[in-house]
């Protein structure tokens, strides 16, 4: 199983738009998506043999293997409490807990930047699933438990939940392993990104290495490696070179960030009347080399955008005969950005603000241009023209 954990920066909960069950422990809203029954009946699947010497027959078998995973699964839901936790204790807003086909995660509002504080957060999880394996190992082999089927269930759940913290103390991203290993660099060299990077591709590594410690057994005998194993192991390692690719495609955004800028990015604009004809506009747009049309009303003040599309489907003859106006969408007042807006300040303020595009201005008012959120998109992607 594979856990991870996940930094949001926006409000909400994050449960739109997703269905399974769903319950609050305190404040914070669990999210079980139908796919974590998959895990469940997986994880019965795979631990089915090691109830069979215990049980009666087989139905009692596949009935303690579905009780252990259930368990297990409320074992996981323990390893995420304790990120939130942590989480809590460090001043960061808990937004939700995800259990999923593979393992969970959970949602927390970075207010501040601190490889420490990360680092503890996330190293919560592995502790916490080692502090469950070694007491449920410690209570199935004291002797108190007489009935030996709850003792196989708890021992199992000892060693699966020692597994899962050593397996998740790995050192590659998405694994909680590799934040902490992410935070060692951060520290070490004072750029989040730079220790993304490195967790990333050590992610990568752990990726291919798990995929070869399931099939290893078998090829080292000689033999073709078992078909569970394959799909498993295949399972697991493609989820954490997802993972892994995610946060590299994450860090690299991160870097672009600090070069952004509303004013590079803000495409020269004119301002016209709204009952301007199309083919005037455009002729004036093309004089001033601007690509840009903003439509203001009789005092100045902008109140649309001209669209793109919009003004490419009127037919060039129509053009002298259809007013700007026509073409143009609606300008939300309040999404005006001041030209020297940069990075992470911009972002927050175009979040503030969710629009499609925004006036650049100076800050005596002046009109600079328009700025399109999809260009912002694209520089932070490295395609733009940022």
């Amino acid at each position: 199983m594979a856990d991870a954990y996940c930094e949001v920066v926006s409000e909400g909960d994050g449960s739109s738009g997703r269905s399974g069950l769903a319950f609050r422990l305190g404040s914070i809203p669990v999210l079980m998506p139908w796919s974590s029954l998959l895990g469940i009946g997986l994880v019965a699947f795979l631990w089915m043999s090691n109830f069979s010497v215990v049980a009666g027959s087989r139905t009692e078998t596949a009935v303690l293997a579905v009780v252990f995973a259930v368990l297990f699964y409320l074992t996981i839901l323990g390893h995420e409490l304790a990120h939130a936790w942590v989480a809590g204790l460090c001043g960061c807003p808990v937004h939700s807990i995800t259990l999923w086909a593979l393992g969970g995660f959970t949602a927390y509002d970075r207010r501040t930047s601190s490889p420490l504080r990360e680092g503890v957060i996330a190293a919560a999880g592995p502790v916490s699933s080692l502090v469950i394996g070694f007491a449920a190992r410690a209570l199935s082999g004291s002797g108190s438990i007489s009935d030996v089927r709850l003792a196989t269930v708890l021992w199992a759940l000892g060693v699966s939940n020692i597994f899962l913290g050593i397996f998740n103390a790995l050192p590659g991203l998405p694994l909680d392993g590799g934040a902490v290993l992410k935070s060692a660099v951060w520290a070490l060299t004072r750029e989040e990104a730079r220790g993304t990077i490195v967790a990333a591709w050590s992610g990568r590594v752990v990726a291919v290495l798990v995929f070869v410690a399931f099939v290893w057994p078998d090829l080292s005998q000689g033999r073709a490696p078992d078909l569970t194993s394959v799909i498993f192991g295949g399972m697991i390692s493609a989820y954490l070179f997802s993972g892994a690719n995610q946060s590299l495609a994450s860090a690299r955004v991160s870097r672009r960030v600090p070069g952004i800028t509303a004013r590079s990015l803000a495409r020269g604009s004119i301002a016209v009347g709204s009952d301007v004809p199309l083919s005037e506009a455009l002729r004036k747009a093309a004089a001033a080399q601007a690509t840009g049309i903003v439509v203001v009303d009789s005092a100045g003040r902008p109140t649309a955008i001209a669209q793109q599309n919009a003004v490419a489907a009127v037919p060039v003859e129509r053009r002298p005969w259809v007013p700007v106006g026509s073409v143009s969408a609606a300008l939300d007042p309040r999404a005006a950005l001041p030209a020297d807006l940069a990075g992470m300040d911009l972002l927050q303020a175009m979040q503030a603000v969710p629009a499609a595009h925004y006036l650049v201005v100076e800050a005596g008012g002046a009109l600079v241009g328009v700025l399109s959120t999809a260009d912002v998109e694209a520089a932070l992607s490295g395609s733009g023209r940022g």
